[in-house]
């Protein structure tokens, strides 16, 4: 069934692409909604989704002002100048007009424009409807070798510019490598061989991006709960950062910045942080998009920087 039949008899569904560098052929990835709460394919894979908190609601959120969005920059960049956090990531909400009717449509847009994310739809009983073309991958476990990236540091993407990057967002990327390089070593990880930053692009954004790479004996679960959510998601100090976030968002993040993955029978997995997402209703698509507020941020730069994360949505949308 296609995915607007799939939705219109109020089916749950999960339905994705990977990456072309994890599949090249790009095949579409299709679960079903068991009563066990489970997404399942036909061979006893499981597709994963955690919001990055609890959430009760799949009702609608108003937009972000950006007045809302730089005050709440401002109280980060007071609390960076007190010591108190060295990075927050502050997100916001905006609306985007339903002018394609067909989800099928929106769908293979985005898989055939971003060939290097992990493209996906889901239409989950307590989340709602999401879809989204996320580049960051969380974890990956190839037999016994585990695989995870740092990336942070945005700018758009000029095809006759060369590349450079601020001191700004090389610490903040830095921030990222160092905390994922920490916290693997206290799990007791072996072998972490960290490669980059390099500059990766992402569609129209490039990124900066730090492959890292390890072995461990623990299940996926303990790892992820060490790593997850990172800096790239939250901020440092973590605790202090979700606690800021908290007090200074008016609105849910819901399933953004969560995570996304598959589960395989034969024990391979692979997980992703939901970036460049959008909730889905029958009029407007709510889109979710943020940056990391270092030393150094300004209100109109990260306005800006959401708006061109947002325009990646906007170019499927419209």
């Amino acid at each position: 069934m296609s995915i607007d039949e799939l939705i219109s008899e109020t089916k749950y569904f999960a339905r994705c692409k990977l990456p072309a560098s994890m599949d090249a052929e790009r095949t579409t990835q299709q679960f079903e909604f068991q009563q066990n709460g489970l997404f399942l394919n036909d061979t006893g894979d499981v597709f994963t989704t955690v919001p990055f908190a609890p959430f009760s609601k799949k009702s609608p959120q108003r937009e972000t002002s950006q007045h809302e969005h730089a005050s709440a920059i401002e109280a980060a960049l007071q609390a960076i100048d007190g010591g108190t956090l060295q990075k927050v990531v502050l997100s916001c909400i905006k609306h985007a007009a339903r002018e394609v009717a067909s989800l099928d449509e929106l769908f293979l847009r985005m898989a055939s424009r971003y060939e290097n994310a992990f493209v996906y739809i889901i239409n989950h009983p307590q989340y709602g409807i999401w879809m989204g073309a996320t580049p960051e991958l969380l974890l990956e476990k190839k037999e016994d070798t585990w695989h995870t990236v740092s990336l942070a540091g945005t700018q758009a993407f000029q095809s006759e510019k060369t590349i450079t990057w601020s001191d700004k967002l090389t610490r903040e990327q830095q921030l990222v490598t160092s905390y994922i390089t920490v916290q693997l070593a206290e799990l007791g990880a072996s072998e972490i061989m960290v490669q980059g930053p390099y500059t990766a692009q992402a569609g129209p954004l490039f990124h900066l991006k730090t492959d890292i790479a390890f072995t461990s004996q623990l299940n996926s679960s303990a790892i992820i709960e060490k790593l997850q959510p990172t800096p790239a998601v939250c901020g440092l100090p973590r605790d202090t950062a979700l606690a800021f976030i908290t007090e200074h968002s008016d609105f849910e993040r819901r399933l953004y910045a969560g995570r996304l993955g598959i589960v395989k029978a034969n024990g391979n997995e692979t997980h992703f942080v939901n970036l460049r997402c959008m909730q889905v209703f029958d009029d407007h698509f709510e889109l979710h998009v943020g940056g990391g507020i270092v030393a150094g941020s300004t209100p109109e730069d990260e306005w800006r920087e959401t708006e061109m994360k947002a325009d990646v949505l906007r170019s499927i949308l419209h």
